[in-house]
């Protein structure tokens, strides 16, 4: 028995924490096509590296108030 908690969806086996990575993934599309007419990656040092970093900011908020 298993007793971490497992989402099924038409039958297949999904970890919650699956659900939590496509939200911030869709976030993150939608703040990445607003900051690139803003010209912020035109400040931006390294746009794969804060590309990165936001990324990983928006799954941690996502992830720490999700419980």
């Amino acid at each position: 028995m298993s007793s971490l908690p497992v989402m099924v969806l038409f039958g297949l086996s999904f970890p919650p924490v699956f659900f939590v990575l496509l939200v911030s993934l869709a976030l993150f599309f939608v703040l990445n096509r607003v900051l690139q007419p803003t010209g912020v990656y035109d400040v931006v040092w390294h746009p794969a590296l804060f590309n990165t970093a936001l990324f990983c900011c928006l799954f941690y908020l996502i992830f720490r108030f999700s419980l």
